[in-house]
């Protein structure tokens, strides 16, 4: 993996809690499905967790910019792909939570030599966020892990346990309404997400304003987890098990990045990535016209205006290839290509409905795919 393009940052300058996530919460199947991508292709991305970022190896790219704006999420990215490097797959497992382990530091003490000096320092500073597996150590998981506590509690094991019980669709909902949409589960949506709570893990006020026919987060984050858990298998879906059971279901129900057969080919394309600290507005900033196939953008307009949007758009739509394509989420507030931008970038809208119905990830309102006008 490359380190081209990392400051030598100060770790002592960068608090603990800026490392905001260490998985990513967005369904790489459908980012991969939408860009239908041929071996040699070239991606950018943002890093966040960096799953993602492992999981477009798997479509065997010559290349993939994975860059974000925060030092301690691309720090992220070089410890996981230090493990495929000087690690076996069962002990990557361990290290990073799925596996239970006594040894993480001394896992840890062999990752460290092939991390760049500025990761080093703050990964040596911080070994706790690794002992306690480093996949439940970001802020927000760390969230989700207390709100998974309380919803254990208060449901009960036999109702937790048989939400993953293989059932039809008809089956689920069944589930769903007569035993798992109690008044229980709805305090628990009014207590840890309305606008004090979030606004304390880090959303924007702007986040709180509504277009989806709901008037709170907590009615809409709802709705989305009703559909995620009556319209698709809720048996192998890792999003659901990390929110409900604040783990995976086993070995083989994890991200695809994690997977036996992933470990290999993952392994000999790591170098293919080329690490930055960047945000978006400058991320492609010297970057040659059409140099990439697709362009993952998940949802960093949020935190934008409208018109700084649509100032950036145009720097990205150059670094885009003639077809190639680029994929946004919202998570609350609507953020699209703005119509006089649509001789750049063309919304293949169908194709986004499609995808969004089948994401196992429910925490986003809308998917979208964009293709890079000729």
């Amino acid at each position: 993996m490359s380190g081209r393009g990392v400051p030598a940052a100060d770790p002592a300058k960068v608090e603990l809690h800026q490392l905001l996530f260490t998985q990513n919460w967005e369904d790489p199947a459908l980012d991969r499905a939408a860009f239908e991508l041929r071996p040699g292709a070239r991606i950018a991305t943002v890093c966040s967790g960096a799953c993602n970022t492992f999981a477009f190896l798997l479509d065997d790219p010559s290349y993939v910019l994975s860059f974000d704006y925060n030092p301690t999420q691309v720090w992220v990215l070089e410890l996981k792909g230090a493990c495929f490097k000087r690690l076996g797959h069962g002990e990557m497992l361990e290290l990073l939570g799925v596996r239970p382990s006594a040894r993480r530091a001394r896992l840890l003490e062999t990752v460290l030599p092939a991390l760049s000096p500025g990761a080093r320092e703050y990964w040596m500073r911080q070994p706790w966020l690794v002992r306690r597996g480093l996949l439940n150590a970001g802020r927000y998981e760390r969230f989700v892990g207390v709100f998974g506590r309380l919803l254990r509690a208060m449901q009960g094991r036999r109702r937790t346990d048989g939400l993953f019980r293989e059932r039809d669709r008809d089956g689920r909902e069944r589930f769903y309404e007569d035993e798992w949409d109690n008044w229980r589960w709805r305090l628990l949506f009014r207590l840890f997400f309305n606008k004090t709570v979030m606004s304390r893990r880090g959303l924007s006020p702007d986040y709180f304003r509504f277009d989806d026919g709901t008037s709170s987060f907590a009615e809409s984050f709802a709705r989305r987890t009703r559909q995620v858990i009556v319209e698709l298998p809720v048996h192998d879906n890792y999003f659901l098990a990390q929110y409900v059971l604040g783990r995976y279901l086993g070995d083989e129900s994890v991200p695809e990045y994690l997977r036996p057969e992933a470990f290999e080919p993952i392994r000999r394309r790591i170098d293919r990535v080329e690490m930055r600290v960047a945000d978006v507005r400058d991320a492609f900033d010297g970057v040659a016209r059409a140099s990439f196939d697709a362009i993952c953008l998940t949802n960093v307009f949020e935190l934008m205006s409208e018109a700084e949007m649509a100032a950036v758009l145009p720097k990205i739509a150059c670094a885009l290839r003639p077809g190639g394509r680029m994929t946004l989420r919202n998570l609350m507030i609507p953020r699209s290509v703005p119509r006089e931008l649509s001789h750049l970038l063309a919304l293949d809208a169908e194709r986004s409905r499609a995808l969004h119905r089948v994401d196992r990830s429910f925490v986003y309102r809308s998917f979208q795919v964009y293709s890079r006008v000729p």
